[in-house]
């Protein structure tokens, strides 16, 4: 196995057909589509706008090595949050490791496909990772929720990132779900690294909401120490239909999401609900764009921060309300608590309305704890620990009650989120 350069993609193809990809894959449009884009921009550099706070270059290495098939040791359970009534997708550095053990589920497809020659959405200026994962990831997972799909389980994505002889690893999970008309899914995304403290995770999901279906999709960013986490989910979103994306970031030292919801038919709604949980020297950068198509419309976004130590937070918010999505309803809000005076939040919601009928608002709010909160219930007996956990505790409990899965709620609530706040 060969390492691959990430400071030039001109041999990028070279470098792949000797660490044993299909020569068959380098004829594909999709992937060719791909590599020209990072022949002409390359990553991003703290020039491009997009990355301006995140400091790409210190964290990324010149060259990894492409995770392989492997097989290790572990049990699902033993990671936390574990849904014991989900249906579990095991994942081991992108590779499925358990589809063939996968009850049955009526209504319910999940299995591993080469990827189509689809032309990707993404701007490579302004991210080109989701380019970069095509070229590395020539298979997909696709989750089907059929027509006939009426169980009421979850499905959990457990993305194992586990360490290899070679290092550092480069790990390109890529997954598609597909909701069809009507039905009604939640789906949970965990990541949990195991005997692995140097890698780059470079993740593509996409989701189709068919017309008047409903899906609830969990993103979960915990402990992942040294590993720079790069995530990137694309949702588009059909008339009826509703898509719900809960981002939920503790104790990681570098991660990066962009995430992006498109309202393509008549009453779509898309919500976005984050929580981010940081401290150390830690970066933490949020990306999202809702993107308003179609008429009749709603969406709802809302991100908390709490940071302490030198841990710095990005959060860039975006609304689009194209020129015919007249009767919009949008609503953005981005909150933080600083818990350190060293820590630091770069906020910047932003709305673009080329439409006259509608209602959208957003706004940002940046401050300590409330001393007069916090001194009341000192008073009251409490110790200045347990009175700042109660605080932060308020403050991010209105987007944990947002949660609808009764069990991942419930593990969350509390102080779940709240270590080395105090």
């Amino acid at each position: 196995m060969n390492m691959v350069q990430l400071t030039s993609f001109d041999g990028f193809a070279k470098q792949l057909i000797e660490n044993g990809i299909d020569d068959s894959a380098i004829q594909d449009a999709g992937f060719n589509n791909a590599l020209s884009a990072l022949q002409k921009h390359g990553l991003p550099s703290p020039k491009n706008e997009e990355w301006k706070y995140f400091p790409l270059p210190t964290l990324l290495k010149q060259s990894y090595m492409p995770a392989s098939v492997g097989k290790t040791e572990f049990s699902p359970s033993s990671f936390q949050p574990y849904i014991e009534q989900a249906i579990h997708v095991v994942l081991v550095n992108g590779f499925p490791a358990n589809l063939d053990e996968l009850s049955v589920v009526p209504g319910l497809e999940i299995v591993s496909r080469k990827k189509s020659g689809d032309h990707l959405s993404d701007d490579p200026v302004k991210n080109p990772f989701p380019h970069l994962n095509r070229l590395l990831s020539q298979d997909e997972i696709l989750i089907l929720f059929k027509a006939d799909f009426s169980n009421n389980r979850p499905v959990h994505i457990i993305h194992v990132l586990h360490g290899q002889e070679f290092n550092p690893i480069i790990i390109s999970p890529s997954i598609t779900m597909h909701i069809e008309e009507g039905i009604h899914a939640f789906v949970i995304e965990s990541f949990h690294a195991v005997k692995l403290t140097d890698a780059l995770v470079n993740t593509a999901v996409s989701i189709l909401a068919g017309k008047g279906s409903e899906i609830h999709h969990v993103i979960i960013e915990e402990n992942l120490r040294d590993i720079v986490q790069i995530y990137n989910c694309n949702s588009i979103v059909k008339g009826n239909a509703k898509v719900q994306d809960h981002v939920i970031i503790h104790d990681s030292n570098a991660v990066r999401n962009t995430i992006t919801g498109s309202l393509v038919d008549l009453n779509a709604t898309y919500n976005i609900f984050g929580i981010v949980s940081a401290n150390g020297k830690s970066y933490v950068d949020n990306h999202t764009i809702v993107d308003h198509v179609a008429p009749h419309c709603e969406s709802n976004e809302m991100y908390k921060h709490l940071l302490s130590d030198s841990s710095t937070a990005i959060f860039n918010g975006k609304i689009f309300v194209r020129k015919d999505a007249q009767k919009t309803n949008a609503y953005q809000s981005n909150r933080t608590l600083l818990l350190s005076p060293t820590s630091t939040i770069n906020t910047k919601p932003q709305l673009e309305i080329f439409a006259d009928d509608v209602k959208c608002s957003h706004g940002a709010t940046t401050g300590s704890v409330d001393e007069e909160a916090l001194n009341y219930l000192r008073s009251r007996g409490i110790s200045r620990d347990v009175a700042m956990n109660l605080l932060t505790e308020a403050f991010i409990g209105e987007v944990v009650q947002k949660i609808e899965l009764d069990s991942l709620r419930s593990h969350y609530e509390g102080s779940a989120l709240l270590s080395n706040k105090a």
